[in-house]
């Protein structure tokens, strides 16, 4: 069964993002590198997610998905399906017709201490037509310990997990047919706004664009687009998220009973929502 593995934000500043991360009280990994993408990234680790902060850095064909993104703006990119075996979910998803990419393994350099060690995964990229609401692909992890670090898990907003991530799609319920193939229909739920993809633990809400115009009390226009909109971490304590961000002058609107919402202007592309665990 697939789970949510992690979240790609797509920045096009890496030092400019990574400094505004750390304003909002996350601990981000050292500035790493993928020489056979063409890519660098920052990552957030949290209990048993994270996201990332990626950008380009040498534009070729293993990149391009994120080019194209970029071109359109900073903002919620791809979403990670983690699986134990990607060589087995490869071939269990072409049976359901689902064109997965050719395996693709690669490697990134961690540092930890005074060595250097690599952490090494494997991926097959998902066709645009399996996962239409947000670009996915599946990661399997062959050196976690080099990944979820204890020192890399502590932040100072006191966050915990991801535990939803939220996409406009112009009609959520065309595409429930399609994540059932994926997923199976016992982790693709009706809401009111949309649909809910459950992957363990962690949701991804597919929302209209007049629900995610009411939520964010925004012109419904301006939300036309299929596109990543929001990520939402839990936080131990909201309290002590709050007082952090406003000694950092951030700006942040309650968004629920027991939330608070950072707007995409201050976290690059992506509303973040403070979630009290």
């Amino acid at each position: 069964m697939l789970h949510f593995d992690h979240a790609v934000l797509a920045v096009r500043d890496l030092d400019r993002a990574a400094a505004a991360y750390r304003r909002l009280g996350f601990t981000l990994t050292a500035r790493g590198g993928h020489p056979k993408l063409g890519t660098a990234n920052h990552t957030v680790m949290l209990g048993r997610t994270y996201f990332e902060l990626l950008t380009v850095v040498e534009p070729r064909a293993e990149n391009q998905r994120w080019q194209n993104m970029l071109a359109a703006g900073e903002q919620l990119a791809g979403i990670a399906y983690g699986s134990r075996d990607a060589a087995h979910t490869r071939t269990t998803l072409r049976s359901r017709g689902i064109a997965a990419a050719d395996l693709l393994d690669f490697s990134r350099p961690v540092r930890l201490g005074q060595s250097t060690v690599e952490a090494k995964f494997t991926i097959t990229q998902l066709p645009p037509e399996a996962t239409p609401a947000l670009p996915g692909f599946i990661c399997q992890h062959h050196t976690p310990e080099f990944v979820w670090r204890p020192e890399w898990q502590r932040h100072a907003n006191t966050a915990t997990e991801v535990v939803a991530l939220t996409v406009v799609h112009p009609d959520p319920a065309a595409i429930s047919p399609i994540y059932d193939r994926l997923l199976g229909r016992a982790s693709m739920h009706p809401h009111p706004g949309g649909i809910a993809l459950d992957l363990l633990g962690t949701r991804i809400w597919v929302v209209s664009p007049a629900y995610a115009a009411h939520r964010l009390d925004r012109p419904v226009e301006s939300l036309a687009e299929t596109r990543g909109l929001g990520l939402t971490v839990a936080v131990r304590s909201l309290d002590a998220a709050r007082r952090l961000l406003d000694e950092q002058s951030v700006p942040h609107t309650v968004f629920g009973r027991r939330s608070v919402l950072i707007a995409d202007s201050e976290a690059h592309g992506v509303h973040l929502e403070l979630l009290a665990a």
